[in-house]
């Protein structure tokens, strides 16, 4: 039976330079801001299969907390911010229900997605209103929508259309999620929105029971 150190090594050599020289850059706490990775390493879009592969990858993203190749996948996945790579948009989206450690995909995927641009608004936006996903999935794609929203105007109010849309089944959401849609549309500035669909709301209910 291979112990996990094995399994690291072996992976170690599957990757060619120069994302390779992931494996070694170690614990992200060490690192104030991110690496600028694609200058130090000479990385460009030929090596975004290859990055893919590194950020997705189950040995490393289950290997002994203690060794550094463990923190690869979250050098490649910012890597993959860094290049744009739009070809990443869905398999990054695989680690959201996959890692238990959500800590590190919820505070870095948006920055990532953000990265990326607004090409992928269709895929989040596909992924939030799917109910089959973990709740912190969910929180996490909201959380990438709203960066992209903020950081481009010119898709705010299509961001702000997404959350509100899944807000309509506020109902059927858990209480953490409409929490999560109202606090990413505050922070979009878009309280007038919501008022307007709290009013609606009222209207409804006055309705039915008038019926």
């Amino acid at each position: 039976m291979k112990s996990k150190f094995s399994q690291v090594r072996i992976t170690l050599v599957s990757y060619l330079p120069p994302v390779v020289s992931l494996l070694t850059y170690g614990n992200c706490h060490s690192y104030q801001d991110w690496p600028d990775y694609v200058t130090e390493l000479g990385l460009g879009a030929e090596q975004i299969p290859e990055l893919i592969r590194m950020a997705t990858d189950r040995e490393l993203n289950c290997a002994n907390s203690n060794c550094a190749e463990v923190w690869a996948p979250v050098h490649a996945w910012r890597t993959l911010g860094q290049l744009r790579a739009e070809t990443a948009i869905e398999p990054l989206l695989t680690l959201f229900d996959r890692l238990d450690d959500g800590d590190w995909i919820g505070s870095e995927m948006p920055q990532v997605y953000q990265l990326i641009g607004p090409v992928s608004i269709p895929t989040l936006s596909n992924y939030l209103a799917d109910p089959s996903h973990q709740i912190f999935s969910r929180i996490t794609a909201i959380d990438c929508l709203g960066q992209i929203g903020i950081q481009y105007p010119q898709v705010r109010s299509e961001c702000i259309n997404i959350i509100m849309r899944q807000l309509e089944f506020y109902a059927e959401n858990q209480p953490l999620l409409n929490t999560c849609l109202v606090n990413a549309l505050n922070e979009l500035k878009a309280t007038s929105s919501l008022k307007l669909q709290v009013v609606s709301r009222q209207k409804r209910y006055l309705n039915n029971i008038t019926r």
